[in-house]
């Protein structure tokens, strides 16, 4: 794929109350293809099982699995595999649950493994930094991909595969693959969750209970949601980029900033046509998948 050009803003970026479109975008399609993981925790900070499900809100599968919100499962570039957290673990299982596989223990709590686009990698956060794990297993390759105080939160790789962004507090930092300094692209407050569309220009972001949309080459941000007293957080791209899946919910008075009973609802890369999947939780991966 065609290596992608990032604008570097170290200051304050545009935002825009509206009128930034996703490059390229096509038209949405009514019916949305491919399957979410999805976690159905009652609370965004929570535990759930681990369920697969079409973006109609058909077709559940469930794991049995229960896992904490930040085990983050994803499925690998061709659907087959999913990798995901356990304790201190990284692991991998096929789609179906089955060939559970160990791959590395994290020397701290480990979140949001993800998975490079040609399946080579699996990136991760740990002690506030993300670590790369060869997908053949630790011996084949786990290395600290940031080394800094930025605190990363969340991995989130580009279309190629050579840059991965990350949130951290505050904004967003895009690195290069095979390591180098952090490059500030957004100085949002509050950025906890992030997804790079698969059309490389646009990355979706939490933060503080509502999603934006940053555009990489213009350095522009529009904000999806307003909503005072309800959270928006979890953004996930379709395969196509052309939908956004996000976790939505009241506003949790015991867990201020989370969601609360929050439930998968999709929109449109430009931000229309928001709706509830009805299905109850928070997605963490949407494939197209065997």
């Amino acid at each position: 794929m065609r290596r992608l050009r990032v604008l570097l803003a170290t200051g304050t970026v545009a935002i825009l109350v509206g009128g930034l479109p996703a490059a390229g975008a096509e038209a949405a399609s009514d019916r949305p293809g491919g399957r979410i993981l999805t976690l159905a925790v009652a609370n965004e900070h929570g535990t759930g099982e681990l369920r697969s499900v079409r973006p109609d809100g058909t077709g559940v599968h469930a794991y049995g699995r229960v896992l904490i919100w930040f085990a983050s499962p994803d499925y690998s570039p061709d659907g087959g595999r999913i990798a995901y957290v356990d304790g201190f673990d990284i692991r991998t299982m096929a789609a179906d649950g089955t060939d559970d596989r160990w791959l590395v223990g994290a020397p701290c709590g480990p979140s949001s493994p993800r998975w490079s686009p040609d399946a080579r990698w699996i990136a991760f956060e740990s002690c506030s930094d993300i670590y790369q794990v060869s997908t053949k297993g630790y011996e084949d390759g786990f290395v600290n991909a940031t080394h800094n105080d930025l605190n990363d939160l969340q991995p989130a790789w580009n279309p190629s595969g050579s840059r991965f962004a990350t949130a951290t507090l505050p904004g967003v930092h895009v690195y290069r693959a095979a390591g180098s300094e952090p490059r500030q692209v957004s100085d949002l407050p509050g950025a906890v969750r992030l997804d790079w569309n698969p059309n490389g220009r646009t990355i979706a972001i939490a933060a503080e209970g509502d999603l934006w949309l940053l555009d990489l080459l213009t350095g522009a941000q529009r904000r999806l949601t307003n909503t005072p007293g309800v959270i928006e957080a979890h953004p996930v791209w379709s395969p196509d980029g052309r939908w956004l899946a996000f976790a939505r919910g009241p506003d949790d008075p015991d867990d201020p900033g989370a969601a609360l009973a929050p439930k998968v609802w999709l929109m449109t890369a430009t931000g229309t046509r928001s709706h509830s999947t009805g299905v109850p939780g928070i997605p963490s991966s949407w494939r197209f998948t065997p």
